[in-house]
Order: C-alpha cells, then sequence, then structure tokens
C-alpha cells in the first residue's frame, strides 16, 4: 500500500491481514483438523453463556449471499463446504453481532448463536475481530478484548481468561492465540495453545518484544503441525516459530532492513514473504518477494519489486499466490487490487480492484476455493472456486 506514516499505523489497527496464506481459511489442505476426537472434553471455563440467535426476519441468506446488510468482519473455513462469517447487521435501535453457516461452500447460509460482543466490532490497540473453527463443532470467536470458545459448533460459547488476541489461527489438532505478556519486565507478545476440543490453554516460553512503535501487529500462519509467527510494528521486530509441537525463537525475513513483511505458507516447507520498502528505510519503494523451502530457515530473493503495494497475500500451492494491495497513486483516491501469479512472481495478473479497499482473512481452503473480505464502504465477502483467478461476491451490493 503506499500509506503516509498515520495511514500505515492504521492497517495495523484496522487487520493484521494475519497470516495469511492461512487468513480466514483453513487454507490448503492439511492446514486444518477436520477430525474430532471422540476422547476429548468439551468443559467450558468459567463464563458459559447460550448465546442467542440474531433478530433477522429469517434464519436463511438470500440465494447465493449472506443477508442484506451484513457488514463481515471475519470469516473461517474447515472444508470447501463449511464456513462461518462473524459481522454485525442491523437490529433494532443499532447494529447487532451476527454469526452465519454456510453448508454448500458459500452458496446459501443459515444464522447461528453468537456470543455476546458488543457490537460495533471494531478494532483497537492491534486486535481486530477474528472468527475461527476446527471442526464442525470447535471455534472461537476474539472481538471487544475477550476470547469465546465453542464446543457445540455455536450453541454455546465460554469466555477465555487469554486476554486480548492479536492473532488467531487452528491446525492439526491445536488453537493458537497471540496474546500480549510481560517478559523481564518488559511488554511482549507470545502464543498461548490449547487443544481445540477443550479449553486447556497453555502459554509458550518463547516471546517476542513490544517493538518501538505505536502499533503491534501479529501475524500468525499455520500449515498442519507447522507454524510461524511474526510480529510488525512499523518494522519486522521479531518472531517465532512452530517445531516439533514448541514456539521457538525464529528469524523472519526482513527483520534487519527497516521493513514490514507479510508472510504465506503453501505448504509445511513452502513460503513466501512480501517486504515492503521505502516506508520505513532507505530502500526504494517496492516490494521484494522472497521464498523458503525450508520451512523459513532460509529465504531466497525471487522476483523484481512490484507496483503495488502489499498488505495481504495467500499461497494456494508454491508457485501460486494472490496478494492484496494498493496501486500506486493520490494518497485520497488510491485504488486497491488483488493481483495473481500463477508462476512463481515472474508474472502478475489484477484479478479484482476497488476503491480504497483493505484485503481482510484473505486464505485458500483449498488450491482452487478461497475467500477474502473487501472493506471498503460495506465490508463484503468475496470467494474463488478457481485459484484466486476470478472472484464473486457472497453478499450483494
Amino acid at each position: 500500500m503506499t500509506w503516509t506514516v498515520g495511514q500505515t499505523d492504521a492497517v495495523g489497527l484496522r487487520r493484521r491481514a494475519a497470516l495469511v496464506g492461512m487468513v480466514g481459511a483453513c487454507v490448503v489442505a492439511g492446514a486444518c483438523d477436520p477430525s474430532r476426537d471422540p476422547q476429548g472434553s468439551s468443559a467450558g471455563s468459567t463464563a458459559t453463556t447460550t448465546a442467542t440467535m440474531p433478530p433477522t426476519s429469517s434464519t436463511t441468506a438470500p440465494a447465493g449471499g449472506l443477508p442484506d446488510g451484513f457488514d463481515v468482519a471475519s470469516v473461517t473455513f474447515v472444508s470447501a463446504t463449511t464456513g462461518w462469517a462473524l459481522g454485525t447487521a442491523p437490529c433494532g435501535t443499532g447494529p447487532c453481532v451476527q454469526v452465519w453457516r454456510t453448508g454448500d461452500g458459500g452458496r446459501t447460509w443459515t444464522a447461528r448463536p453468537a456470543p455476546p460482543v458488543a457490537a460495533p466490532l471494531e478494532p483497537g490497540g492491534g486486535t481486530a475481530p477474528i472468527i475461527r473453527f476446527a471442526n464442525a463443532d470447535d471455534g472461537w470467536v476474539s472481538a471487544d478484548g475477550k476470547l469465546w470458545s465453542t464446543h457445540d459448533g455455536g450453541a454455546h460459547w465460554a469466555e477465555q481468561p487469554v486476554g486480548s488476541v492479536y492473532a488467531l489461527e487452528a491446525a492439526a489438532g491445536i488453537v493458537h492465540a497471540v496474546v500480549a505478556t510481560r517478559a523481564q519486565d518488559m511488554f511482549a507478545f507470545g502464543v498461548t495453545s490449547s487443544p481445540v476440543q477443550r479449553d486447556d490453554w497453555r502459554p509458550s516460553t518463547a516471546t517476542v518484544p513490544h517493538g518501538a512503535g505505536p502499533v503491534p501487529r501479529a501475524q500468525l500462519v499455520l500449515h498442519g503441525r507447522a507454524g510461524w509467527l511474526v510480529l510488525v510494528n512499523r518494522a519486522v521486530v521479531g518472531g517465532l516459530r512452530l517445531h516439533q509441537g514448541r514456539w521457538e525463537s525464529w528469524k523472519p525475513p526482513c527483520d534487519d532492513d527497516g521493513a514490514p513483511v507479510e508472510v504465506a505458507a503453501s505448504t509445511a516447507s513452502d513460503l513466501v514473504a512480501f517486504c515492503t520498502d521505502g516506508v520505513w528505510n532507505d530502500r526504494p519503494a517496492g516490494e521484494r518477494v522472497l521464498v523458503s523451502t525450508d520451512g523459513g530457515a532460509t529465504f531466497r530473493l525471487v522476483a523484481s519489486p512490484l507496483p503495488v503495494r502489499v498488505h495481504a497475500i495467500a499461497a494456494a500451492t508454491p508457485g501460486v499466490w494472490v496478494a492484496g494491495g494498493t496501486e500506486p497513486g493520490t494518497a485520497e483516491r488510491p485504488r486497491s487490487v488483488l493481483i495473481r501469479t500463477a508462476d512463481g512472481g515472474r508474472t502478475w495478473t489484477t484479478v479484482q480492484h476497488s476503491p480504497q479497499a483493505n484485503w481482510v482473512d484473505l486464505g485458500f481452503t483449498t488450491t482452487a476455493q478461497g475467500v477474502v473480505i473487501n472493506e471498503g464502504e460495506r465490508d463484503r465477502l468475496l470467494m474463488t472456486y478457481d485459484g484466486g483467478q476470478t472472484w464473486r461476491p457472497v453478499s450483494a451490493p
């Protein structure tokens, strides 16, 4: 994106685009565990609630879309057919928080109970509203500085005492949340994890410093049993990597260049990273694209700088990537685009454009099917069924 200083910080407030490659979706096959352990406990935490259905005239959305007036804040899919959307819609004297579920790949939606979260869904302190499910039963909503879990498909929600969540993903039977903590009397960020079938949160011993910027932004990427955390506070501050079930210190790309970075994974070994130059460093403005084939141990440059400032990326395969960003232009009227490459970054095609949009929860559920939220005048959910070549809105304008 082409941002002024203030605009860059605003992006950190509104969305991590969090770690995209998995963002908002179960990404590619193997990222999520669709099975539920029949022996798993469903014990809740201290505050359990029976959530209510959203007050709508119908519990089924119009065919082909979500209900009119529904602004999507976050989306998650656990398979090509099953997914959930979190957002707000007009009801009564003001907006109310709603959760909608699809069982046919986003073509039709049914209202589900939502946790008692205050509306509107607004980010704060670097956090943003998040919904994630690991399977048909086990899911989480982070909003309003609180985390809620369900183990019965959303019929009941229980508040979790983990603090404000900066990023949240689930894979391989474990859910991981990035939370603020303290390390050696300094603010830092760590990962707290729990089996998906029960609420048993255990914090990591490894942490990442807060950084010197005003708005820390956590990016969390999971693929199967592999995972990566990058902490960006204007520039890259540091990172962690999930290795053999433990989070340990990791050197992410661009951590010594004074640049922010976006990372995505298409397999447990194949990562792609976009480093944005010219905002917080003295390099010429543009994007450097790097790839890793060894799980993030090393990266190599694979493409020349792009004419688009990227703030969200997703990887369908090691060579097929979709990036969301902003074309160069005036600060008042930049044009936001989705661009796609099918040859590992050598050539790019614009596949979607929108005035002044921010791309949220960009991710692939399969190599063909993916999702993204277009945050513009109205927050809309878009889906692709051909590997990112074409995108269509799920909700009508």
